[in-house]
């Protein structure tokens, strides 16, 4: 990884040749914008922005309206890099990661209500196979386009966040070992953000149906904070790696989880728990 970070970073062709190819690849677009615009700025990670969404328009102008989503999923992580880079903070970088996908989804939805209406067919079709292959009721709401709409925001915010927390770990191999992990850790949010954010969870869990899964995009936030706090205890007590493997591993197995990060996260805020915290001797 660290060579391929030394590559991007050897000059603007390099840099725009790996986001070109990271339209195939996950995470690899978003991040090489994201390390040149955090390294060198928003003027320089613009124009390979305009490496990375290349393929994106190319289908676009062939009818393929889903790629509109592609296109917004890069410049929010292109927006994000560039407020981490002036405020180095954490909490104003993913809420401007949420607030730009969930903007881009609605404009999918204003021009181009052809590709969420593709996309819903989609999602019902899957969501009748596995009401099928299943015994019981899944317990899934009935898929809408409000629906489709939040599972775009959500995937779109989330690979925008793990492309950036790639960039900056790139960014800390080369130009400031160690810098990351301090850096990550200590990623809390201020009362502001996540009261806003707690009320936009609340209000979407409570409306139930489609609106429910925008709970998804909302929460992002407060999780992130949430599992930098599990990363800051664990580092205080001097644990080990294998806690945070037990971690992921139990985000994907156990969903309840994640809602325990996301309500730890919010109180947190108000209780700071970091700094209770007394360093293993």
């Amino acid at each position: 990884m660290r060579a391929l970070a030394e590559f991007i970073m050897r000059g603007r062709t390099q840099a725009a040749i790996v986001a070109l190819i990271g339209h195939w690849i996950p995470l690899l677009g978003p991040a090489t914008v994201a390390l040149v615009t955090l390294r060198r700025g928003a003027a320089n990670g613009a124009l390979i922005l305009l490496w990375a969404i290349l393929p994106a328009i190319v289908l676009l102008v062939m009818q393929q309206q889903s790629a509109l989503l592609a296109v917004t999923g890069v410049v929010s992580v292109c927006v994000a890099a560039a407020i981490l880079r002036r405020s180095a903070l954490w909490q104003y970088a993913l809420m401007a990661l949420v607030a730009c996908n969930t903007l881009g989804a609605l404009l999918l939805a204003l021009l181009m209500p052809e590709a969420v209406a593709n996309m819903l067919v989609l999602c019902t079709e899957l969501f009748n196979q596995l009401q099928a292959q299943s015994d019981q009721p899944l317990g899934l709401p009935e898929p809408d386009t409000t629906l489709v709409l939040a599972l775009m925001a959500a995937m779109t915010t989330l690979s925008g966040a793990l492309g950036l927390i790639l960039a900056r770990w790139w960014q800390s191999l080369l130009y400031n070992p160690g810098g990351f992990a301090a850096e990550f850790r200590a990623l809390r949010l201020a009362p502001l953000p996540a009261t806003v954010c707690a009320l936009a969870v609340a209000y979407c869990y409570w409306q139930g149906e489609g609106t429910g899964m925008w709970v998804l995009v909302f929460a992002q936030p407060l999780l992130f904070a949430g599992i930098a706090l599990i990363h800051a205890v664990i580092a205080a007590r001097g644990m080990g790696v294998q806690w945070l493997i037990m971690l992921y591993i139990a985000m994907v197995v156990l969903q309840p989880l994640t809602a325990l990060l996301v309500i730890v996260a919010f109180c947190d805020t108000w209780l700071n728990f970091r700094g209770r915290l007394r360093p293993k001797a």
